[in-house]
Parts: C-alpha cells; sequence; structure tokens
C-alpha cells in the first residue's frame, strides 16, 4: 500500500473509532480499548508522514498537539473534538500528497533521502509505551527533536540531545548515572560496549560544545563526529525492553 492509501485507511478507522463514544451524565468517552487504538493509529500516521513528508512537518506537529490537547491526550482518553481533528488531518495530509509532484532522482529532498537519526518505528514504540511506571513523553520528545535537528545538519544541537539522553533514562536501569549504566548495568557484552561508547565518546564530544568558552579560533563539529546513532538505538531498544 502507498503512504496516501495507509493514511486513509488510518482516517477511516479514526473515524469509526469517533462514533463509538459513550455519553455519560457530563461528557462523552471512549472505552480502554478504543482509546488504546486511537492513540496507535496517531502514532502510525505520524510515523507515516515523518517518512513522507520530513520530520516537523505541519501536518504531523498539528496531529500530535491536537491528540496532545484532548483530554488526557496520549497518556489519557481523547475527547470527540480530538479525534474528528485527527480524522481531519490525517485527510488532509492525504490530499497534500497527491499534490505533490513525484520526486525521483536528484529531486527527492536531501532529508528524505537520508535515515533518521531514531528510527521512526523506535519513535513510535517509545510514543506508544504506556504500561510502565516511567513517563517516557520527555525520551520521545528530545528524540523527536534530535531527528529535527539531523534532518536541518545541527551538528552542535545533535551531541548535545544525545546527552541529555543518556543522562535522562539511567533510572529506568535501576541506577543514578549513565556511566554506572555503562559500568555496572548487567547487559550483554555488546550492550556495554556500545554503552562505553557514549559514555566515553559521546560525553567528551558534547562537553566540548556545551562547557568550552570562546576562543580565538574555533572548530565545529561534521555529521561524522556526532553520529551516535547506532549506539542511541542500542540504548532505546534496552529502554523499551525494560519499560515497555
Amino acid at each position: 500500500m502507498t503512504a496516501e492509501a495507509d493514511l486513509l485507511s488510518i482516517a477511516d478507522r479514526m473515524a469509526a473509532i469517533q462514533q463509538r463514544f459513550v455519553q455519560s451524565r457530563s461528557e462523552m468517552f471512549l472505552k480502554s480499548e478504543d482509546q488504546a487504538e486511537f492513540k496507535g493509529l496517531a502514532v502510525e500516521a505520524k510515523a507515516i508522514l515523518d517518512a513522507s513528508l520530513g520530520h516537523a512537518n505541519d501536518f504531523s506537529m498539528n496531529l500530535i498537539d491536537a491528540v496532545n490537547s484532548g483530554s488526557g491526550g496520549f497518556f489519557g482518553g481523547p475527547s470527540f473534538a480530538c479525534v474528528g481533528e485527527a480524522v481531519v488531518l490525517v485527510r488532509a495530509a492525504v490530499n497534500h500528497l497527491r499534490r505533490q509532484p513525484l520526486m525521483r532522482g536528484s529531486a527527492l529532498r536531501p532529508a528524505a533521502m537520508r535515515p533518521p537519526y531514531v528510527d521512526p518505528s523506535r519513535l513510535a514504540a517509545i510514543r506508544a509505551s504506556s504500561g510502565s511506571k516511567w513517563d517516557l513523553s520527555r525520551l520521545a520528545q528530545m528524540c523527536d527533536e534530535l531527528n529535527v535537528a539531523h534532518d536541518n545538519d545541527c551538528f552542535m544541537s545533535i551531541a548535545m540531545l544525545v546527552r541529555g539522553i543518556v543522562d535522562h533514562v539511567p533510572p529506568i536501569f535501576g541506577c543514578v548515572s549513565f556511566n554506572e549504566v555503562a559500568n555496572n548495568y548487567s547487559g550483554a557484552t555488546s550492550f556495554k560496549k556500545s554503552m562505553q561508547n557514549l559514555n566515553h565518546s559521546l560525553r567528551n564530544i558534547a562537553d566540548a560544545y556545551l562547557h568550552v568558552q570562546i576562543r580565538a579560533k574555533e572548530s565545529t563539529p561534521t555529521a561524522v563526529q556526532v553520529n551516535f546513532s547506532a549506539d542511541l538505538d542500542v540504548l532505546l531498544a534496552e529502554v523499551l525492553r525494560i519499560a515497555g
């Protein structure tokens, strides 16, 4: 199926969910299984839109805003209006995709040719995770902004955001610091090697751009210098395994 067909299917399923709202004395609400289905559809639609239009595109951003502004957002039941707005946004995105000229070869946007820093399926899983005592919403936001920075060659921001992520997740591993995760967490040897690379190489590079004061002559990072995407994916996979 094409992206347009997938999105239309999602919009139709969202519209069907809107018909299943239950009226209580004070408000309309969805049953828990319908809430979960809507949440999954919204995440799936955003992943398709990000892959088709690039990260931080207008449709993805408005879809997330619509869901988050509904009653409870991603972490509770959506409102009737929220579901209706999501349906309209997804269908509008399909119209936009259909209006775009076919892009082949050198006409393809460079950002679309470049793999995202955080894989869309990994980010979708983080956004959809709800069975944990850990709130992964901030982690999802940092990963989303990391992809935006990557799309726009913001190399210093990439280093700072990856460092922010590694400093954010240690409690999930039962650790106080990421240094403890890298050295003491009882994972596989390959996992430890990836974490030690993040702990030493990444941290040194990020610190250089965060804390070094202005000098008479400066250097700036390149895409190669801040490419820790593989090691970060290993970390995020383990976060989901534990917290999911």
